[in-house]
């Protein structure tokens, strides 16, 4: 039996090396696409654009109350969502109190609100936390000039 040669290169390598770009490409447009153009999950709050700086506070005793917008505004004390939005918060600022081995004035509480959080909603958060003698400050983003 005879055998039949080819006179052409081998095409094995340039074949593999188009299949190693497209699959390449086709995992960087994976990624991109995961990154900027599917919905994201979660809660964005965007404070208020100021140009003032917050005064320094002590980051051992500091937690962080997110308000979001709406009628029925959700509330979320470390990232944790309260059930009972701003009703539940007396009892969660009492938790933290409870937890303080110093001064209730060394603890910080700093209150991140979308631009749109009503001015009652943010009052009420305000004074429940300043009832308890705590340090409030309010979050804001460097304003753009």
């Amino acid at each position: 039996m005879r055998r039949v040669r080819s006179t052409l290169g081998s095409p094995g390598y340039p074949i593999l090396i188009a299949a190693g770009v497209n699959l390449f490409l086709l995992l960087c447009f994976c990624v991109w696409l995961q990154v900027h153009r599917l919905p994201r999950f979660g809660v964005n709050v965007y404070p208020e654009a100021s140009h003032f700086a917050m005064d320094s506070y002590n980051r051992n005793n500091l937690h962080i109350i997110t308000i979001t917008a709406g009628e029925a505004p959700r509330v979320y004390a470390e990232g944790v969502q309260l059930e009972d939005g701003l009703n539940s918060l007396p009892a969660t600022l009492d938790a933290w109190a409870a937890g303080m081995t110093t001064r209730r004035d060394n603890m910080t509480i700093i209150l991140e609100c979308d631009p749109a959080t009503s001015a009652g909603v943010l009052q009420k958060a305000i004074d429940m936390v300043l009832q308890r003698k705590f340090t409030c400050s309010i979050a804001g983003r460097p304003s753009i000039k």
